[in-house]
């Protein structure tokens, strides 16, 4: 991977966005955690230069960085995220993320489909106006925005809603949470299968994908290296096949994947794609290879 440097948002010089509040729960605790990590260990490689949210301005060491044509991996939590690839737009650098292509991959079902479980992207307006339809399609229900809400929010609330006579299964923000323009996600909930030597009800992985090419794949949701089974890792590089193929969609994304039930057979399939400069990193996902 020809990365030259990784570009993280900042407030202003010498402060990040890592430090914790008492108000995060757990989930953002663990995502501020291991950004720091990997920003650490790029700051010790000499990989490392910020956007200044205050002055609007790339340093590196402190000086000011000119970062036009530079290969640049952009990491920002999801608030600061636009900003940050408008300017990096502007000052002509080589981003691997563009504001382009975070909408592409924000809104994958569009272009690319599971293998086994199709995903529609709606409005929640039109879901409401025809819900009878999609439960006559739907036999248990996933419900999710298409837009991530903020960091803050990354899980708050998961569980089981009532839609009319419809179940579904939710992720925040849920129903309560959702204007009738908002674009939503639906799809049936997949049956996990139980990972009884690590203690979990499921087998869920976190792929990053750069410049077309598997980077770093990794268990989520457990916090200690895991072994990422082979059949998995042949299933992140057929997907990297597929998205490859098609010129609309972006060559790097981060791409989640779980072991899973259809039909009684076990089978890997996508869960989702999403944009790689805001997504969290699970234990075993380096990006300084």
């Amino acid at each position: 991977m020809r990365i030259e440097y990784f570009c993280f948002s900042v407030p202003s010089l010498g402060s990040t966005d890592f430090v914790i509040d008492e108000n995060d729960g757990e989930n953002v605790r663990w995502i501020k955690t291991e950004e720091e990590k990997f920003y650490l260990r790029a700051l010790k490689e000499d990989k490392v230069i910020v956007f200044d949210r205050t002055t609007k301005k790339f340093y590196k060491n402190d000086k000011e960085f000119d970062v036009t044509g530079k290969k640049i991996f952009p990491r920002a939590f999801l608030p600061y995220i636009n900003e940050l690839l408008e300017h990096l737009e502007n000052a002509k650098a080589d981003s691997i993320q563009t504001r382009e292509n975070f909408q592409t991959t924000t809104h994958w079902p569009l272009l690319l489909q599971p293998k086994h479980r199709p995903v529609i992207e709606t409005t929640y307006q039109e879901f409401k106006d025809n819900h009878e339809k999609y439960q006559a399609m739907l036999k248990n229900t996933f419900f999710k925005t298409a837009e991530k809400s903020s960091n803050r929010m990354v899980l708050k609330w998961y569980g089981n809603l009532t839609f009319g006579s419809m179940k579904l299964f939710a992720t925040k923000p849920p129903i309560f949470d959702v204007s009738a323009d908002d674009k939503i996600f639906l799809s049936e909930v997949y049956e996990p299968i139980i990972d009884k030597e690590n203690d979990d009800h499921r087998k869920e992985y976190r792929a990053f994908v750069v410049d077309g090419e598997l980077l770093s794949i990794s268990r989520s949701y457990i916090d200690y290296p895991t072994e990422t089974p082979q059949k998995v890792v042949d299933f992140a590089n057929e997907v990297i096949e597929m998205t490859n193929a098609r010129k609309e969609f972006p060559k790097s994304y981060v791409v989640d994947l779980a072991e899973m039930i259809v039909d009684g057979k076990e089978v890997v399939d996508i869960i989702e794609f999403n944009p790689l400069c805001s997504a969290g990193l699970e234990v075993n996902n380096d990006l300084l290879k």
